[in-house]
């Protein structure tokens, strides 16, 4: 009999576990689910294996801190391949099969303009971190929107400290990567040098898969150009430098933000030193270092930075914040929406997708360090003008943060396409 009621009782406690546990299970907080497409392969994989080791230490850092209201993220990743067909089937992947809540990635235009109709046509937010702005000039988006700086506001900080370091320079020559990103940095060219004194007296085009420029290079030496600009995101044009340099072109060289990329420092690091020295319409996150250490941007990028240093041995720059200006959107646009709604994410798919767009679209002066963003319904990309960049230069292998190049007063954007 007693060991009956043992037996009893035995169950009783059995039961009240397996109901604590239970009920333990289904309060535990749902995750929020990312689906990262970066370009791990082809021309543009120097950016994408950079920004997709970020993504794998952002994430666990914000897991760390609780993940987003205690919601813990949870994402996939996929290879982009730097191609715009793939990109696209992979983004129905992610969206049909992995059922993720929010798509971010695209570093290269052309992929990103691939992947922008597959997230709009499903209904799923895209935040993607292509400089050029041909993206929503092309899309008009309501689903994706762009985390990063402006394309051309990079092409007027290159052509002002062009003019800060000589003001008696007159004539420039352009170097531009025959892709979408290269044509429209050079557009925006076309349209600031004679608002910056400046007369273009040549501009060459190059394969980004190309190795050798000799032709391009002569012509644009032939024009006797004070300064050069060259605008790139592969090692194609990096190399151009460099063979600009063998080649006795011993003129300024101004760049984008692209040159440092970790494979292309390993590089060319050496030919960027050479005086007059290549110069770079950087980002704070480039110089994260230099900046004061009480200032906000300092203060969000040296924990990720430290982690992403000590993890890959690599100095962390603006190319890697790119995924985590996306994530920081994303942390507080959702954060708002589970003030409201603490059970967002019990809802169907649609809804939870939706409501993280309306608050995407609803961000305000929100500092993630690359840049402070205020998104509205007719500017998707919302990053304010003046607070992304920061001007530097190589010297001795090290960059060199050149905070008074940044004192010429910006230009306002270029009138947007027709």
């Amino acid at each position: 009999m007693k060991h009956r009621k043992m037996s009893v009782g035995l169950i009783c406690i059995c039961l009240l576990l397996v109901s604590a546990s239970t009920i333990s299970a289904q309060v535990k907080p749902k995750p929020i689910k990312i689906g990262f497409m970066y370009d791990l392969t082809g021309m543009f994989s120097a950016m994408g294996v950079d920004t997709q080791n970020t993504v794998k230490v952002g994430v666990e850092l914000l897991n760390k801190e609780g993940g987003i209201k205690g919601h813990p993220i949870e994402y996939v990743t996929y290879d982009g391949e730097s191609n715009a067909t793939k990109a696209a089937l992979t983004a129905k992947k992610l969206i049909e099969l992995e059922k993720v809540h929010v798509v971010q990635g695209s570093n290269g235009t052309g992929v990103a303009l691939a992947v922008g109709p597959v997230c709009e046509q499903n209904k799923v937010p895209f935040i993607t971190a292509t400089a050029s702005e041909i993206f929503e000039n092309t899309l008009k988006p309501y689903w994706s929107f762009r985390v990063t700086w402006r394309g051309w506001e990079m092409v007027d900080l290159g052509l002002g400290m062009i003019k800060r370091l000589d003001p008696n320079a007159k004539k420039i020559a352009i170097l531009y990567q025959g892709a979408a990103f290269g044509k429209q940095l050079y557009e925006n060219a076309e349209y600031f040098a004679p608002e910056r004194g400046f007369k273009i007296v040549a501009a060459e085009k190059y394969d980004p898969t190309g190795t050798e420029f000799g032709a391009q290079i002569s012509k644009i030496m032939a024009a006797q150009p004070d300064a050069v600009a060259v605008y790139c995101a592969d090692m194609a044009g990096p190399l151009a430098m460099k063979q600009m340099r063998e080649m006795g072109m011993n003129k300024i060289i101004v760049s984008n933000g692209a040159i440092n990329l970790k494979a292309i420092r390993a590089a060319f690091n050496s030919t960027f030193s050479i005086p007059p020295y290549v110069y770079m319409a950087g980002n704070k996150a480039d110089v994260w270092w230099q900046l004061p250490k009480e200032s906000v941007e300092y203060k969000i990028i040296e924990p990720i930075a430290t982690v992403y240093e000590r993890t890959f041995k690599d100095r962390y720059g603006a190319v890697q914040h790119l995924p985590m200006g996306g994530l920081l959107i994303l942390k507080d646009a959702i954060g708002r929406a589970l003030s409201e709604d603490p059970n967002l994410f019990d809802r169907d798919l649609q809804a939870i997708r939706t409501v993280i767009r309306d608050k995407v679209e609803t961000t305000k002066n929100l500092n993630v360090a690359g840049g402070i963003f205020t998104m509205t319904p007719k500017d998707h990309c919302g990053v304010i003008p003046g607070t992304p960049f920061a001007p530097c230069h190589w010297e001795n292998g090290n960059l060199i943060y050149d905070s008074k190049l940044r004192d010429i007063k910006p230009l306002p954007a270029p009138p947007a396409p027709k």
